[in-house]
């Protein structure tokens, strides 16, 4: 835990404590009024503020289940007159295998000592830099995005179906290898707990497929769906889609639509788009580097306005509703802040979002998903509009009708749950 006591910074105490690694002990430093203290198990020892004439602060890569929380870790060396070096860590590891964010009392500690060494010493010489291992890891994944530029660009040169095929059987055999295979595996017994585990199997290796083959259309987006004939060639469109979304494009009135990772999801938007409604579509930017650049201009050109999360999404979306765009985003995701809906019999967090717009524009909602069929074909599919729950005043339940709205999705995995996206954390 932190140690950062609360109070004027002449009052308060400053203290951080960690432990290198574990075969090391755990040292404490102390800022003390005339000098830095620290001490372990053995000694103690108090350097004057006015001996530090360095102060060396390196960022580096946080490895294991920290770096979910933590993604970079900021350590400092300080360097006295007689060449006594003093290292503070801000990950404390209390034994092999476990690590511990210790970053706030460092910081707070580092920040006052500057000022007091700086008073004591004005000629302090202060640096910043990378540690070899985060410089490494940048190099690496420089590489690894100017790869993926190279594989984006010969994709697109072969035919979408045969590689698509090709990756498809691919991902069927290296996907049970990955580390998501457990948490998709673990998601699907908890959902269809009669399921067999030999069906358990099959329909994982059938999502894995369908993503192999996804990954492939991502990068082929404008080449998905003929402008000049939206509804043939691979799209299938049930009977009254095309009626609906007619209807919503014509009515000049906007409307919230939520789909789900079912099949090729991406394609979804696309048919939508060629058919001329406008979308306005939420989504989670990638950050592929030089590759991310060529997707999002792809789905610029090919789906619609994106508008990526952020401080100001409520409003930018806000925004092009009431222009009369279509909100577009998914309804099958964890969102942290969200309401609590419950999702094959387990409560978990959906984002109100489509909820909220519906009831601040009282407009229609409806459903949207895609089902991949034989043959490289898609089916895509609106719903009716939604009736969605209301309170006594009329307006819109956002939990209830964010409830609805799962309920809705649940049914379409129920009948394809080897289309969609097991590997989702959506139960936390």
């Amino acid at each position: 835990m932190d140690d950062v006591t609360a109070g004027s910074a002449a009052a308060r105490e400053y203290v951080h404590r960690f432990r290198r690694n574990f075969l090391s002990s755990e040292r404490t430093y102390r800022l003390q009024p005339d000098g830095l203290e620290w001490s372990d198990v053995k000694s103690a020892h108090l350097v004057p503020y006015g001996d530090i004439v360095e102060i060396h602060e390196y960022k580096g890569k946080v490895r294991g289940a920290l770096s979910a929380q933590l993604p970079r870790s900021f350590d400092y060396v300080l360097r006295c007159r007689d060449g006594e070096k003093l290292v503070l860590n801000s990950i404390h590891r209390p034994r092999f295998g476990v690590a511990e964010s210790r970053v706030t009392s460092c910081t707070v500690l580092v920040e006052e000592l500057g000022r007091r060494v700086a008073a004591a010493n004005p000629s302090v010489k202060s640096f910043n830099d990378l540690r070899w291992s985060y410089k490494l890891a940048n190099a690496a994944t420089r590489l690894w995005y100017q790869c993926g530029l190279v594989l984006f660009k010969l994709i697109r040169r072969t035919d979408i179906d045969r590689t698509a095929n090709f990756v498809g059987r691919m991902a069927q055999w290296v996907g049970p290898h990955l580390r998501g295979h457990r948490t998709a595996r673990a998601n699907l017994v908890a959902a269809y707990p009669d399921m067999s585990p030999a069906e358990i199997e099959r329909t994982l290796s059938t999502m894995w497929g369908n993503l192999g083959r996804l990954a492939i259309e991502y990068v082929n987006l404008d080449r998905l769906v003929d402008n000049a004939n939206p509804n043939g060639g691979r799209i299938v469109v049930t009977p009254g889609t095309l009626d609906i979304l007619r209807r919503l494009r014509d009515d000049g009135k906007p409307a919230v639509l939520f789909t789900s990772h079912l099949a090729s999801y991406e394609l979804g938007a696309i048919w939508v788009k060629s058919n001329g409604l406008d979308l306005a579509i939420f989504y989670n930017p990638s950050n592929f580097g030089p590759l991310s650049e060529e997707l999002a201009a792809m789905q610029a050109t090919t789906m619609g306005r994106l508008v990526p999360s952020g401080a100001d999404t409520v409003w930018k979306l806000r925004e092009a509703m009431k222009e009369g765009l279509h909100l577009a985003l998914f309804a099958d995701q964890h969102f942290a802040r969200g309401v609590d809906v419950t999702f094959f019999g387990r409560t978990c967090k959906a984002n109100p979002m489509a909820a909220r717009f519906a009831q601040f524009f009282d407009c229609p909602v409806h459903g949207f998903r895609s089902i991949r069929l034989p043959g490289n074909r898609v089916q895509v599919e609106f719903t009716e509009a939604v009736t969605m729950p209301r309170d006594p005043n009329g307006k819109i339940d956002v939990q209830a009708a964010m409830q609805t709205i799962t309920g809705i999705v649940e049914g379409w995995v129920r009948e394809q749950p080897e289309q969609w996206l097991w590997l989702q954390r959506r139960w936390r």
